[in-house]
């Protein structure tokens, strides 16, 4: 392989990739990973295409290695992204189980008496679709979970029940990073009920996501870790947690969770 041709492949590897992680929010040392394998693989291949056609150019062997970097990372970040690994929770006595695989970004106390709002930066907006009824009058928390693109997408029941209430919410589909991006993104709201108390899972859509897909509606059962619905692309899953006795949170903001496995609380 020419040195060339492998530190050229390597370099545009490693600058998309970064690029991509910080826009999409993936950690830097997955991205430099894939930039040197996918970097490596793609100086093979430029290395072969070079030696059995004589006329290429510098030129177009560097659009070669751009076209098949973004060839390669598409069908990795898709490969990714569809994932729908069996899951089997090891707890699931008295405990609430993490919607979604992702980061937890925020946990959000729930001043007793009042509507229940979730909060971004320094601004509140109130959560339309639960604030006009009565299936979460005693929430004390608002936990938010951000999906990267590497993330597996499908959300599952944080607890074992019964959906009493579900509602999808129209938006304008605006980035997540923007403070009213929690009400004018289009969202479904789900609440499950064991009988003792409600759980609300809130599966919000981000900027490219034109697709929220349910698997179950008003009155459907669902066990603990069961799957719930998927979100396409990057996105971001609220959970609503009721005051119960004797809790015991278990996770804190920058933790990474994943869904129908992780416990985020602890109560009873």
């Amino acid at each position: 392989m020419s040195p060339e041709i492998f530190a050229s492949s390597l370099l545009l590897a490693l600058a998309f990739l970064t690029a991509l992680a910080w826009k999409w929010r993936i950690k830097i040392k997955t991205a430099m990973w894939g930039g040197i394998i996918i970097g490596g693989l793609n100086g093979l291949i430029v290395a072969w295409i070079q030696s059995v056609t004589n006329g290429l150019n510098i030129a177009h062997l560097i659009l070669i290695e751009l076209c098949l970097i973004l060839i390669m990372t598409f069908i990795i970040i898709m490969a990714r992204f569809y994932r729908d690994p069996e899951r089997y929770p090891t707890e699931t006595e008295s405990v609430i189980l993490s919607p979604a695989d992702g980061k937890v970004i925020y946990i959000n106390q729930v001043e007793k008496g009042s509507s229940l709002v979730s909060t971004k930066g320094k601004k509140k907006f109130e959560l339309d679709e639960i604030a006009s009824t009565d299936v979460l009058a005693n929430a004390a928390y608002l936990m938010g979970i951000d999906m990267n693109i590497l993330n597996v997408h499908v959300n599952r029941s944080p607890i074992g029940g019964e959906i009493i209430f579900w509602k999808r919410t129209k938006g304008r589909f605006m980035s997540l990073r923007k403070p009213e991006s929690e009400i004018e993104n289009e969202r479904v709201t789900t609440v499950i009920s064991n009988g003792k108390f409600s759980i609300g899972v809130i599966q919000i859509s981000s900027r490219l996501v034109r697709k929220i897909v349910s698997y179950f509606g008003k009155g459907d059962s669902l066990e603990i870790g069961q799957r719930l619905g998927a979100i396409v692309f990057g996105s971001q899953v609220d959970i609503i947690i009721p005051e119960l006795d004797n809790f015991r949170m278990e996770v804190k903001p920058g933790d990474e969770v994943k869904a129908g496995i992780s416990v985020l609380a602890r109560y009873g």
